[in-house]
C-alpha cells in the first residue's frame, strides 16, 4: 500500500507506447480466447440475445459523455502527479460524469422498456439490458473516468496492469458461470463483475496521481474550472454520438430483418475485429496527451512524428491481421461452433474495420490536440449520413453484408475528410513523412497476406489448421512489406534499438543467472 500511496511519475510516449502495444497484444490474445470460450459455451442464440442486451449499454456510452474526460485530460497534461489542482479537476468531472450517466442511464432504460416487449419482440430480454446499463452507470463508467488520469500522465504500465486484470477477470467469470448456467445472464454477470475487480484495482493505483482527499473549498474551485472543460467537450459531443450510432447500427438493423441466429453470428464476426480496434485504443490512449503537449509547445516536427508514425504502425499491424483473418474466414468462424460460419463474407470486410478505426481515432485526437473538436462532430455527421443510408438500402437484401459495407463506407469519409484538414497543421506534408510508394506496398502486402492464409484454409479445410492459416496470411504479409520497401530510416532505428536493448538484458539476465551469491548479513 505503500507505494501506492507515492508518488507517480509522468511517462514518456515512448514507454507509454511500449506498454500500449503489450496491452494490445494481450488484449487481442485474451480477447480471441474469450470469444471462442463465451461462443463454445453459450451457443449462437445466447450470443445473439447478448448482442441486442448489449446495444443499449453501446448507445448509452455514446450519449452519456459531452467528451470531459478528453478536456479533462487536454487540462492536466502539463501538471505534476498529486498537485492539489488534479484532484479538484479529476473530482468535478467525476461528478459531472457520474450525473450525467445516471440520467442518461434512466431515460435508456425506459427506451428498453418499448423496445424490446416491442420492435425487437424480445421481452424476456429486458430485465439483463436493464441490469447491464445499471452495471455500467455505477461501475464501468468509474473506471472510465479514473482511465483518463493514466492517460493524461501516460501512465501506460498501470494501464496496461488494471486492463490485464479486467480481460482475466471476465474470462474466468463468463467460464465459471456459463459451466453451469448457458445464459445471456452469464455474460452479463461476467461483464459486470470484470468491471468491478478492476475498478479496485485502479482505484488503489490512481492514488499515485491523485490526492483521495479534497476538501469543499477545493472543490468549489474545481467547479470554477468546469464549465470551460464542457465547452471544449460538447463541440466533439456530436460527432462521438454520430460515431456511435453508425457502429452500433448494423446490429439494430439486422435484428429488425433477420432471425436471431443471424444477429449471433454476425456479432460475433464484429466482435473479433471490435475487439482489435478496442485493442488499438491501447497505443492512441497515451497520444492524445503526447501530441498536445508537442502541439502547445510548437514542436511541429515532433507533432508530426508522433502522429504519422502512430498510424503507420497501426495500420500495418491491423492490415496484417486483416489480410490472416479475413483470408481464413471460414475457419475462424468455425472456431467458434455451429452455426457462425455463415457470416464468414461478413468477417472479410469486417477485418478491415479496425485499419480504418486506428486510422479515424488517431485524426481525431490530432483535431483535438489542434483545438478543432467543433469539425470533428461535422465530419462524424457526414460519416453517419452515409452510413445509414448504405444501412437502409443494402441491409435488407444483403443482410449481414449490407451493414459491413456501410461501416467500412462511412470510416472512408471519416478518413478522407479527417486528412484533408490536419494538412493545415502538418510541419511537412504526408507525401514526404509517409511516401505514397510506401503506403502502395501496403496493398500489396494485404493482397499476398489474403491469397496465402485462403490458399492454406483451402488445402487444409479444418479448424485445427487454423493456426497455419494465420501463421502463413502473416508471414506472407510480412515478407512482402520488408521486400517491396515498406520500412523508412526511423523504422531500421527503432528496430536496432529495440535489438540492442533486448541483448543488453539478456545479458544483463545471464550475469544474474552465474553471479556467485553473496552472504547477507
Amino acid at each position: 500500500m505503500a507505494g501506492a500511496e507515492g508518488k507517480g511519475k509522468r511517462g514518456s510516449y515512448r514507454a507509454g507506447f511500449f506498454f500500449g502495444s503489450l496491452s494490445f497484444a494481450a488484449a487481442v490474445g485474451l480477447g480471441f480466447v474469450s470469444t471462442i470460450i463465451t461462443a463454445r459455451l453459450y451457443g449462437v442464440d445466447v450470443i445473439g440475445e447478448y448482442a441486442l442486451v448489449w446495444a443499449p449499454v453501446a448507445a448509452l456510452w455514446v450519449l452519456s459523455t459531452v467528451k470531459e474526460q478528453q478536456a479533462l485530460i487536454k487540462e492536466i497534461t502539463g501538471l505534476e502527479p498529486r498537485e492539489p489542482r488534479v484532484t479538484q479537476l479529476f473530482a468535478v468531472v467525476f461528478s459531472f460524469s457520474a450525473t450525467l450517466t445516471t440520467a442518461v442511464a434512466i431515460l435508456d432504460a425506459i427506451a428498453c422498456c418499448f423496445v424490446f416487449p416491442g420492435p425487437l419482440g424480445q421481452p424476456d430480454l429486458l430485465l439483463p439490458a436493464l441490469v447491464s446499463i445499471a452495471g455500467y452507470a455505477l461501475v464501468t463508467n468509474t473506471g472510465w473516468n479514473i482511465d483518463s488520469v493514466f492517460s493524461a500522465f501516460v501512465a501506460g504500465n498501470q494501464l496496461f496492469r488494471v486492463r490485464l486484470n479486467e480481460s482475466l477477470s471476465f474470462i474466468v467469470l463468463a467460464t465459471g458461470v456459463g459451466l453451469a448456467w448457458q445464459s445471456v445472464w452469464g455474460l452479463v454477470i461476467a461483464t459486470i463483475g470484470a468491471s468491478l475487480f478492476s475498478l479496485i484495482h485502479r482505484a488503489v493505483a490512481v492514488r499515485r496521481f491523485v490526492r483521495p482527499r479534497l476538501t469543499r473549498a477545493e472543490f468549489r474551485l474545481g467547479l470554477q474550472v468546469l464549465p470551460e472543460l464542457l465547452r471544449f467537450g460538447l463541440k466533439a459531443t456530436p460527432g462521438q454520438m454520430a460515431q456511435g450510432i453508425s457502429q452500433q447500427g448494423g446490429v439494430w438493423a439486422i435484428g429488425m430483418v433477420a432471425p436471431i441466429y443471424v444477429v449471433g453470428a454476425y456479432s460475433r464476426a464484429l466482435v473479433i475485429p471490435k475487439s482489435l480496434q478496442q485493442a488499438s485504443m491501447r497505443i492512441t490512449e497515451v497520444l492524445y496527451p503526447t501530441l498536445v503537449g508537442r502541439h502547445t509547445s510548437g514542436d511541429g516536427h515532433g507533432f508530426d512524428r508522433a502522429l504519422v508514425d502512430s498510424i503507420r504502425y497501426e495500420v500495418i499491424g491491423m492490415l496484417m491481421l486483416a489480410a490472416a483473418i479475413g483470408g481464413a474466414a471460414h475457419s475462424v468462424l468455425g472456431l467458434f461452433g455451429p452455426g457462425f460460419g455463415r457470416a464468414a463474407p461478413a468477417l472479410v470486410l469486417l477485418a478491415l474495420y479496425p485499419v480504418l478505426a486506428s486510422i479515424t481515432v488517431t485524426q481525431t485526437q490530432a483535431l483535438w490536440a489542434v483545438n478543432r473538436p467543433g469539425l470533428t462532430s461535422w465530419i462524424a455527421l457526414g460519416r453517419l449520413v452515409v452510413t445509414i443510408l448504405l444501412l437502409v438500402l443494402l441491409t435488407p437484401q444483403l443482410h449481414m453484408v449490407g451493414p459491413a459495407i456501410s461501416m467500412l463506407a462511412g470510416y472512408l469519409v471519416v478518413v478522407a475528410l479527417s486528412g484533408l484538414a490536419l494538412r493545415a497543421h502538418l510541419t511537412r506534408p504526408l507525401r514526404e513523412s509517409w511516401p505514397l510508394w510506401q503506403r502502395a506496398v501496403l496493398f500489396a502486402a494485404y493482397g499476398a497476406g489474403f491469397g496465402a492464409a485462403h490458399a492454406v484454409q483451402g488445402w487444409l479445410p479444418s479448424i485445427w489448421a487454423l493456426p497455419l492459416c494465420l501463421a502463413a496470411g502473416g508471414l506472407a504479409f510480412g515478407l512482402v512489406f520488408v521486400a517491396f520497401g515498406g520500412l523508412n530510416e526511423r523504422d531500421r532505428a527503432r528496430l536496432a534499438e529495440l535489438v540492442a536493448w533486448v541483448r543488453k538484458r539478456s545479458a544483463r539476465g545471464d550475469a544474474a543467472a552465474t553471479a556467485v551469491p553473496q552472504p547477507v548479513d
